[in-house]
């Protein structure tokens, strides 16, 4: 029977095995296709049948996936490619400019031009697309027409699509442009079935909205979260079976890495590098001290990983961001009133709304059904352990520190 040790309970026990090891398969990228896929049934069905639908009607629609940094965005954006390819689509991940630039575009198609000069103009074939007639002194293609031509279904991958609401980012004299490429994409008028699978943090339904795409048909908006416990738990079981040669039934230490991981894949990578460390310098063994060493490691990637999130941001704003849920258990949501309230007492009003956005973007907040949460319980944790407390002073200088509101959790990530 394994006993488990909260990480701040063994700081001072970390496995003099466990060190970085040289071997190919301990390394686990955090972004990209997962290696072990397993979860967000409902959504890869939806996406299946919203692809059938629009390969047998010639239609097209825009698939958005929006969530926290860490959520899992980017791995099921490739297993919603993987998935179309199987389906015989033609797939293609695209930069912004490809949604107004056609050589962008033509480049990520991996098409060729190949010209024949006639008389009075010249014949442009690109592979895929067919042949057109155009006068050699203007361009060849538009992004439209490179859309429409083809012979198989399309699906277009765009990854970080936040960006697109970033300023200037479209240049001025392009935005009619991506209005209306977005536009013929999501209205499935373009003759032939395209879909837009995007990917981004939780402002991006906002940023295609200020384009002209404020609603999605059913299926196809996602809200991504934490996996549900038995995709974690599948997830857990193939990296330190398959790549950790785990000796024995792993449940000790699934059930541990689970318990602080909370679903989220970033952190779920967070204790699965270490643990493939531990296993290979134990040989397979899941010891408890080599678990201790495990979660010690994994706490560390995990503050290191909020630390990221939070840098740029003013000290002062996340002050303000954990005095308005230092009140509410990890997981719950506030209203947005609640959070601005808290804000304006720092910032003034333009300045405050400025930050909130930021802090958006950053991921120490997402929005969830019209309210707002610190995405994953222990960054909430993290965030008012650190960032909500109160300093009172005496008369005799010596000072003392409280955290407001009812809760703390004991840890202080900036150790």
């Amino acid at each position: 029977m394994v006993q488990h040790l909260r990480p701040w309970q063994h700081r001072n026990t970390m496995h003099k095995s466990l060190r970085p090891s040289p071997h190919p398969s301990s390394f686990a990228p955090d972004r990209g296709p997962a290696k072990y896929f397993h979860g967000r049934k409902q959504i890869l069905n939806d996406f299946r049948e919203i692809s059938t639908y629009s390969r047998q009607n010639k239609w097209g629609t825009t698939f958005l996936i929006q969530g926290a940094p860490g959520a899992g965005k980017t791995a099921l954006l490739a297993e919603c490619e993987r998935q179309a390819q199987k389906s015989e689509w033609e797939t293609t991940e695209i930069s912004s400019a490809a949604l107004w630039d056609p050589n962008e575009l033509q480049q990520s198609l991996k098409l060729r031009r190949t010209w024949k000069v006639g008389s009075g103009c010249a014949r442009v074939g690109i592979s895929g697309i067919g042949e057109a007639d155009i006068n050699a002194e203007r361009s060849p293609q538009t992004v439209k027409n490179l859309l429409r031509g083809g012979k198989k279904p399309l699906l277009l991958a765009l990854d970080e699509a936040q960006v697109l609401g970033k300023e200037n980012l479209i240049p001025p004299d392009q935005l009619h442009t991506v209005v209306d490429v977005l536009n013929s994409i999501h209205n499935g008028t373009l003759d032939r079935p395209v879909i837009l699978i995007a990917a981004g943090l939780g402002t991006t339904a906002d940023t295609f909205g200020s384009l002209g795409i404020a609603r999605f048909a059913t299926g196809t908006f996602v809200e991504l979260g934490a996996l549900d416990k038995e995709a974690e738990r599948a997830v857990l079981n193939d990296w330190l079976t398959k790549d950790g040669q785990a000796k024995g039934r792993p449940t000790a230490w699934i059930d541990a890495i689970a318990k602080e991981a909370h679903g989220w894949p970033q952190h779920i990578l967070s204790y699965v590098k270490p643990a493939l460390d531990q296993l290979r310098a134990d040989n397979g063994a899941m010891t408890t001290r080599g678990l201790s060493a495990v979660l010690e490691a994994g706490y560390a990637r995990r503050a290191a990983y909020y630390k990221q999130r939070a840098r740029g941001l003013d000290r002062k704003l996340l002050h303000c961001i954990a005095r308005s849920v230092a009140n509410v258990p990890p997981g719950s949501s506030v209203d947005r009133t609640v959070i601005m309230s808290s804000i304006l007492q720092d910032y003034r009003h333009d300045d405050a709304e400025r930050l909130f956005r930021r802090a958006l973007r950053k991921g120490i907040l997402d929005e969830r059904d019209n309210c707002y949460v610190v995405p994953v319980p222990s960054m909430h944790d993290w965030l008012v352990s650190n960032f909500a407390r109160i300093q009172i002073k005496f008369r005799d200088g010596e000072h003392i520190i409280r955290h407001r509101g009812n809760r703390s959790s004991g840890m202080d990530l900036n150790r």
